[in-house]
C-alpha cells in the first residue's frame, strides 16, 4: 500500500461522482487527457474517471430496434 495514496473510501468514491456529474461528461475527458493528477487527482481518480466515462458512453448509444421490439412482449 502506497502512503501516499491511500485507498479511496465509499464517502470519496461518491463524492468524486458527484463531481463529475456537476462537471460533466466533456470536462472529465478534457481533464483526465490533459492532466488527470493536476485537474481530478491520483491514479484511483483516473480509474473512476474511466469507469463514469465509459458508463456515460453507454447510456448515450440507442438500443437497437430488435431490443425495442423483444423488450415489448
Amino acid at each position: 500500500m502506497d502512503p501516499m495514496n491511500p485507498p479511496m473510501t465509499a464517502m470519496d468514491r461518491q463524492r468524486t461522482l458527484d463531481y463529475f456529474e456537476r462537471l460533466g461528461r466533456d470536462k472529465v475527458r478534457l481533464y483526465s487527457a490533459i492532466d488527470c493528477d493536476r485537474y481530478l487527482g491520483g491514479w484511483q481518480v483516473r480509474e473512476l474517471a474511466d469507469q463514469w466515462l465509459a458508463e456515460k458512453a453507454a447510456e448515450e448509444r440507442p438500443v437497437p430496434l430488435w431490443r425495442r421490439i423483444v423488450r415489448r412482449r
